[in-house]
């Protein structure tokens, strides 16, 4: 794999003095992940199986398209390819640190201007992507309540029903879901799409994001994921207010929001995301027979 990434970075970089050393870093989810110094240039490697390299053609493309915006920073793509058995994305290094309250709010400002960037009449994407190891498809819609109850939570329960795991009727949760959002009508934003606040950092004295799952849907969907226990979430909403002014009702979609993430993490990995999803789900049964 070094010497296939060598090759690459060889091809597109002039200053490019060849690799220094490189180790391998903590986190990566479902990938590994490298720093790797040449010089005194740093570049983050992800890496997986060789077949794994359309997961990161897409990450590349939507990482290019949140940059285009101009409203969010993300890490610079650099290239990606394969070796025999691997597959790989070189990405700018970014020595990262836990958001402070000033970047949270910082974030909150530059993601009210992303989800106002732009004009799109649909939900959807013109090419279908992953959110963690399963894939997430994006066919246009126009109604929000259909695009979300079925292809968000319906897909991840079908997924889910895969892998042995059943969360209850599946029909029923669908039309639940739909209940809920029923009377919300959306504009179309641009999201950034599995915006856990581990998918965000503070380098250069500022926020940077990655691992998108990039799609136009309800801005909600970006928030819903930042839980009122954390410190950070005051200061980011804060700030995402005072630019873009959210609904009084929000937070009551959030919980089927933040489901199909929990539903994501449970097929990835079971444990205690299997267990708050299916939390969720009995409430939302209830709530929304």
């Amino acid at each position: 794999m070094w010497s296939a990434i060598h090759r690459l970075l060889e091809e597109q970089q002039r200053d490019f003095a060849g690799i220094s050393h490189y180790h391998q870093c903590d986190g990566g989810e479902v990938n590994q992940s490298w720093q790797l110094v040449s010089g005194n240039t740093h570049y983050f490697i992800k890496s997986n199986h060789r077949e794994m390299l359309p997961r990161f053609i897409e990450e590349a493309d939507q990482l290019a398209l949140l940059a285009r915006t101009g409203c969010v920073r993300v890490p610079e793509v650099y290239g990606s390819g394969t070796s025999r058995h691997h597959s790989f994305l070189i990405l700018e290094y970014l020595p990262p640190a836990p958001l402070s309250k000033v970047s949270a709010s910082l974030l909150g400002e530059q993601l009210a201007r992303l989800h106002q960037w732009g004009e799109q009449p649909k939900f959807g994407l013109d090419f279908d992507n992953s959110v963690t190891l399963s894939p997430q498809p994006n066919h246009w819609q126009k109604r929000w309540s259909s695009f979300f109850a079925e292809q968000r939570i319906g897909w991840q329960l079908e997924i889910a029903a895969g892998k042995k795991l059943f969360f209850g009727d599946t029909e029923q949760i669908i039309a639940s879901v739909s209940r809920c959002l029923a009377n919300h009508h959306p504009s179309p934003s641009l999201l950034h799409g599995d915006l856990w606040p581990g998918h965000c950092a503070e380098a250069h004295n500022a926020p940077w994001l990655f691992n998108p799952s990039c799609y136009w849907g309800d801005r909600e969907c970006d928030l819903a994921l930042w839980q009122t226990d954390n410190v950070l979430t005051a200061p980011l909403l804060n700030a995402y207010q005072q630019i873009s002014p959210l609904p009084e009702d929000y937070t009551d979609r959030q919980p089927a929001y933040r489901l199909y993430y929990l539903l994501n993490r449970a097929c990835a990995f079971g444990g205690s995301w299997q267990e708050e999803a299916q939390q969720v789900i009995d409430n939302l049964l209830r709530d929304y027979r």
